[in-house]
Order: C-alpha cells, then structure tokens, then sequence
C-alpha cells in the first residue's frame, strides 16, 4: 500500500471518529446544562412553596370536601407539585399526578405511569409540612435530542467536504514525494547530479542529501569498475599475446631445446597471469567492500609470521634474507583495530616488492615500532619522479627485470586507508649501518589513533 493510500485510509477512518466522539461530547455538554439548569429551577420552586405551605396550612378549611375542592387545583403541565400536611393528608397536587410522599430531602428518579420522573423532596421544619416539585424526564430528553438533531445535519454535511478537502491536501501533500520519484526513475545510473533540494518541504530534505551522497557513492563504484575493467583488459592484453606467441612457437619448433626454452617462458607467462589476475581480483573485492571489517585489535605477530611465509620461496629464489625487528614488548608494535588477514596482504605486498626490486643477495629488514612499521631494502632507491607515481594503478618502474603488474602498492595504499593509515616512501641514507635503499613506512593516523583508542576501551 502507498503512502498516499495510508494516508486517505487514515483519513477516512479518523474523520468520522472525530465527527462521532464531538458529537458525543456534544450531546453529554449540553445534557448537562440542561440538567443542572431544570434542576436548579426544581429547587428555586420547592423553596416558594415551602415559604407558602403554613400559609395554605392555616386558611386551609377542616372539612375534607372542601380540601378535595382545593386538591389538584394546580397544572403547570410537565411540571407537577405536591404539599403535605404534618399528619400525611395532601393539601395540594397537581392534577392527574400523585406523587408518593419521601421522608428524606434531595433528589429522586421515580416511574410513574409508565414514565420517568425527577422528583425533589423539601421539608418546611417549623410547620412540619412536605413540599415535592417534580419534572417528567422525557421533556429534558425531548429537549437533547432537538439540539443534538440541529447539529447533526450540519455536521453531516460538512464532513464529506471535509474528508474531500483532507483528501486533497494529502495528494498536494505528497506531490514532491511523486515528482522525486519519477525524478530518480529518469536518471541514468551513472549520473551522479545532486537532486534539486529547492522548492521541497523540511522534511524531505534529509532524504534528499542521503540520496545524493549515495548516488555520488554509487557513481563513484561504477567509476572504478570501468576503470579497473579498462585497466585490467589493458594489462592482461600483453601477457596473453605473449603467451600465446611462445605456445604456438613450442608447438611448431622441431628442436627439443627450443621447445624446452619456448615451454619455460610459457610457464613464466602463466605465472604472470597468475598474479596478475590474482591481484586484479584482490582489487575489485577491496574496490567494493564499503569498508574493511575491523574485528579486533591487529596481531602484528600473527600478520609478520604470514606475511614471511607466503614469501620464503621469492626470499629464497632471489638469495634475500629477512630480518624482523620487535620493540622490547611486541604487544606495542603500532597497536591499531584492524582485519588480521587485510594487513597480512599489506605487509606481504611490502615485502614482495622489497625482495624483488631490491638488492639481490641482500637483507630486506621488517622493524616493529609503537607509532609505525618500516620495510627497508638495500637496493639503489627510487628517483624522486617515480616516488610520486608509487602506489598508482599499473604503474612500473622501467627498466624492471622482475616480472609484475603495478598492483602490489595501490592494494596496499587501499587496505591502509581503510584501516586509518597510510604509506610515506622514502630513500634511506646510509647513517644507520644497514646500507642505502628505499623505506615505505606504514604510520598510524589521528584517524586510526581514536579508532584504537575505541577499541581498547571496548
């Protein structure tokens, strides 16, 4: 069911209650004041008669026919009264109504000849005599229902205008909701334009910049996805010319030692693509995660011990050994909250590049610090243009005898970003005794210091 929908539904239903409880407040309003109003003049009246009882009493004759003759000599219609004598006998009653005689004053509902009566007793304390004013409730009633029914057919027929015009300022109501609808239902996926904020109500505002914000998120997806699918089409283009090349010139050589060589650079090539692809498919998952899942406080010793294994056999191919350096309490090592497994392929991407762009023959070094982590080759460093290009997409060195993609960096920039890092590279000197080369630093941002500051406090 639509909004709109929910809306007239509620309208139709709460219209006709609110018009049944006014009418009901109404009807009990004024039944009230007419009660309080007939009442208070009942009781105006019995107070008269009682001043007048001892005057009747004492001009009235002793014989009863001339008292029958005065009885019932009183009609005021819907009204009766009666007066009493100390000894019981009527002195006076209206005609046609006889009113039983109460010993207590006050108020009383009675039924008599097949109607209600409201009855008020009153007693004259010196004479001794009983005065009763009494109404037939059917007049109050009469009364009610005559107002209540004057009101009823102007009410009846202001509330279907009423629920039309309520109607109508809801579907006016919900008309930018509608022309935001279809706005969005127009719109390309790529198209990343803020919706217009102008000429809306307040309280759409707060959906309407939530919706820019994702279309500029979601825009920004699509963005990368074209540009990893043009990257990725643009690198794997080369590895699969040569390949297939040196497949076909194994299939067609006849000698055996051509053939071997031609197999060796396929194997060679299907490793590359092996990487390569491999890496691409790390990017895209790290491109469309929203975040990376921060589970708890890093294990540096468990990411370290990894991170060197799934490189021993690159370590050993190039004759490199790794060092790993721990402050005096490895607890310490640049505590941060973070995914044990992303750091892994950070530290292991670092490392990678620092065994195969570094000295041959040398020692790639791993230091453990409470505000950073270093990566140190001996090699000969980078020059200060192609610093500025490290961690880009695709981007190489030329002149690297060392097979890759450009990946390995940029994978690692993406994870340390996530985590509040970031990567500083720079050339090292030689004034620390382990020779010159290039350092990539892994420093912990303000950012990611209040994120492990929540953690531990968690």
């Amino acid at each position: 069911m639509t909004l709109q929908r929910r809306l007239i539904l509620a309208v139709l239903l709460a219209a006709p209650l609110a018009w049944l409880l006014t009418m009901a407040a109404t009807y009990w309003s004024f039944a009230h004041e007419v009660n309080e109003f007939y009442d208070t003049n009942m009781v105006h009246m019995a107070r008269q008669m009682r001043v007048a009882a001892p005057l009747m009493m004492s001009k009235a004759a002793p014989d009863p026919a001339a008292s029958s003759e005065r009885h019932g000599a009183t009609d005021f219609g819907d009204l009766a009264v009666a007066i009493w004598q100390p000894d019981g006998r009527q002195l006076l009653a209206t005609e046609g109504v006889s009113f039983p005689i109460l010993g207590t004053d006050g108020f009383v509902n009675i039924k008599l000849n097949g109607q209600t009566w409201r009855i008020y007793y009153l007693s004259e304390p010196d004479s001794g005599a009983r005065v009763a004013v009494g109404q037939r409730l059917g007049e109050r009633n009469d009364l009610i229902l005559t107002y209540v029914s004057g009101q009823i057919l102007p009410w009846l027929i202001g509330l279907p205008v009423l629920i039309g015009l309520l109607i109508l300022a809801v579907r006016k109501a919900l008309r930018p909701v509608r022309a935001l609808s279809m706005a969005l239902e127009r719109r390309m996926p790529d198209d990343a334009r803020p919706l217009r904020i102008e000429d809306t109500p307040a309280e759409l505002h707060p959906l309407i910049q939530a919706m820019n914000g994702l279309l500029v998120r979601v825009a920004a997806m699509i963005e990368q996805e074209r540009r990893l699918t043009a990257d990725a089409a643009h690198e794997l283009r080369t590895p699969l010319a040569a390949l297939k090349a040196q497949w076909n010139l194994a299939r067609k050589t006849p000698e055996a030692q051509e053939r071997e060589e031609a197999f060796e650079s396929v194997d060679r090539g299907i490793a590359r693509l092996e990487r390569l692809v491999s890496q691409l498919l790390t990017m895209a998952r790290l491109d469309s995660a929203r975040q990376t899942l921060l589970s708890g406080i890093v294990d540096w010793r468990v990411v370290a011990e990894q991170a060197i294994a799934d490189c021993l056999w690159l370590a050993d191919r190039r004759d490199v050994e790794l060092e790993v350096r721990w402050p005096p309490s490895p607890s310490d090592a640049l505590p941060i909250v973070g995914d044990n497994e992303a750091m892994t392929i950070l530290l292991k991407n670092l490392l990678e590049n620092a065994i195969r762009y570094g000295a041959a023959h040398a020692v790639v070094r791993i230091i453990f610090a409470p505000n950073h982590i270093a990566v140190d080759d001996q090699g000969a460093g980078v020059s200060a243009e192609i610093m500025q290009r490290l961690g880009d997409r695709f981007f190489r060195a030329p002149g690297q005898a060392e097979p890759g993609s450009g990946l390995g960096l940029s994978i690692s920039e993406h994870i340390a970003h996530s985590h509040g890092l970031s990567l500083r590279f720079e050339n090292r000197s030689v004034d620390d005794g382990f020779g010159a080369g290039l350092r990539v630093l892994i420093l912990r941002s303000r950012m990611a210091y209040q994120g492990w500051g929540r953690g531990a406090n968690h």
